[in-house]
């Protein structure tokens, strides 16, 4: 006799959005060198970020909760002497992965507070920052509730979710590892859950 699976397929679709890039003003009487010249002509920094794009986070629901953790490398370059700020929200006033009507919430942890997933859940970590542990993750299928702990992606009308932030240049490209992870139980219908996350990078 054949058993079937029933597959939950969550799909994150990582927008890239043209980088936003700040500049600098200098005072109308500033002295020559004034300001933070180093690594760029005048604070005319430039700066750019690339992304792995579609990540695919595969469930087949077990007797209990069966989770799945992916990630996504987040690059950022900039030649500017103050660093930069990496940044994340879903593309919407959503953070839920939804499959037509059926949705898969986000988890109730926050990136001052993390917390371990639960059945029909899914959030995001970063191995090392803030309040997330130094990890490592892992990548998995269909195992059982990661030991690690999660957060939720804010949506587009929240405050965005700081990924990574350094004070010097990035030039070379610095990588960002962001895990995504989903659990999901037998209760869930089967189907294609999407959002899209998209990442801001900016020049401090």
């Amino acid at each position: 006799m054949k058993r079937r699976q029933k597959l939950v397929t969550v799909v994150l679709v990582a927008l890239l959005l043209p980088a936003v890039v700040s500049f600098r003003a200098l005072a109308a009487n500033g002295a020559y060198g004034d300001g933070s010249y180093g690594s760029c002509t005048y604070n005319s920094c430039g700066i750019s970020l690339s992304s792995n794009g579609t990540v695919n986070v595969n469930v087949i629901p077990g007797a209990s909760t069966t989770c799945t953790v992916q990630s996504d490398s987040v690059g950022v370059t900039t030649d500017s002497s103050t660093g930069y700020t990496l940044t994340a929200t879903t593309s919407t006033s959503r953070n839920s992965l939804a499959s037509g009507g059926n949705t898969i919430p986000a988890t109730g942890g926050t990136a001052g507070s993390p917390a371990a997933l639960t059945a029909n859940t899914w959030g995001y970590r970063v191995d090392g920052l803030g309040s997330f542990g130094a990890g490592p993750t892992s990548a998995v299928s269909n195992t059982g509730v990661p030991v690690v702990s999660f957060a939720a992606i804010p949506t587009s009308v929240q405050t965005p979710a700081t990924l990574a932030t350094s004070s010097s240049p990035a030039d070379p490209a610095v990588t960002t590892t962001v895990w995504y992870g989903v659990c999901v139980n037998s209760a869930k219908v089967a189907g294609t859950y999407t959002n899209s996350v998209v990442y801001t990078a900016v020049v401090n």
